[in-house]
């Protein structure tokens, strides 16, 4: 029985890893520049949207991430390094970056003028670096699952 439960925590680590990267795909790779596409919202009303947009794909994030070290914990299951580097890439989009950015849209959502940053560009790159990581750690995690499937 408890061999049983942890092979099906075994079998969720590879799933939510890859569900993890749809989301990271979908969410801030595709939907973020697509709303810019929008030609009836202004500025402001777009940065509103993108603040919304981010806050819920953060707690979606977080929360696969949660499960993922859940899964990890019961099921025996060994950490990829590439994993361990995304779950950090969220921590700091997540708690770091993302405050600073929700900031500077704030100021130029009411009309201000912040100073130049690259830390937008930064954010973009660590979400298309996630997005890698999470497709490479659930490969690994499928192709382990995978052998210890086959018969001995």
């Amino acid at each position: 029985m408890k061999g049983d439960l942890m092979q099906r925590f075994a079998t969720l680590a590879p799933t939510l890893t890859l569900l993890w990267a749809g989301v990271a795909l979908g969410g801030n790779i595709i939907a973020a520049p697509a709303k810019f596409q929008v030609q009836s919202l202004t500025t402001a009303e777009l940065l509103q949207v993108g603040r919304a947009q981010f806050a819920w794909l953060g707690i979606a994030e977080l929360a696969i991430a949660a499960g993922l070290i859940v899964v990890l914990l019961f099921g025996r299951v060994r950490l990829t390094w590439t994993l361990a580097v995304a779950v950090v890439l969220l921590a700091v989009q997540q708690f770091i970056w993302q405050p600073a950015l929700e900031a500077r849209s704030d100021l130029i959502a009411t009309g201000g003028t912040p100073e130049e940053s690259h830390l937008h560009l930064i954010f973009v790159v660590a979400e298309f670096a996630k997005f890698l990581l999470l497709i490479s750690a659930g490969h690994v995690l499928l192709a382990r699952h995978s052998r210890n499937e086959q018969p001995h």
